[in-house]
């Protein structure tokens, strides 16, 4: 029988870990955009503007006004997020514990312009209070809508 001549079976030289192939390179640029995007959404999410939260909030208590029609409902609601708007922007020490006339002046320290007609701002310091409500429901929205517009874009430029 003819032997066919077959040379010997040669293995790899060396490791073969490095370099990886191209589906490691790209897993690895992959991980690491995620990385960066992550933190960057994460920086987005604590720094989003207030003004635009609080347009959001005030947005959806119209929509319920205009579904249910109650007046006091409104007050409250506006009243409440008035206060939490104020507290983002300044903190709850300086804005949680205010009433009255010092409420009003510190809104309109705020937004830098008095919103509110005195009317409106009786309301809002103790319009929850009264037996019988009658005000102007659109007008407070307006003004309302206004003083959140007025308001700086981020907390860092609010003096407190």
């Amino acid at each position: 029988m003819n032997e066919i001549p077959l040379k010997d079976i040669h293995l790899p030289e060396g490791s073969l870990w490095w370099p990886p192939a191209p589906g490691w390179w790209l897993l690895m640029i992959a991980l690491i955009l995620i990385f960066f995007a992550g933190g960057y959404f994460r920086y987005w999410l604590k720094h989003r503007s207030y003004r635009t939260l609080s347009l959001r909030e005030y947005k959806t208590i119209r929509g319920r006004f205009e579904q249910a029609q109650d007046d006091r409902r409104v007050l409250v609601e506006i009243s409440s997020l008035l206060r939490r708007t104020a507290m983002s922007y300044l903190g709850r020490r300086s804005a949680a514990s205010l009433t009255g006339a010092d409420w009003i002046r510190q809104l309109n320290d705020l937004s830098g312009e008095p919103s509110f007609t005195p009317e409106q701002q009786q309301l809002l310091i103790n319009g929850q209070y009264r037996g019988e409500l009658e005000f102007d429901v659109d007008a407070l929205f307006a003004s309302c809508e206004r003083w959140i517009k007025a308001l700086p874009r981020s907390r860092k430029h609010v003096s407190a």
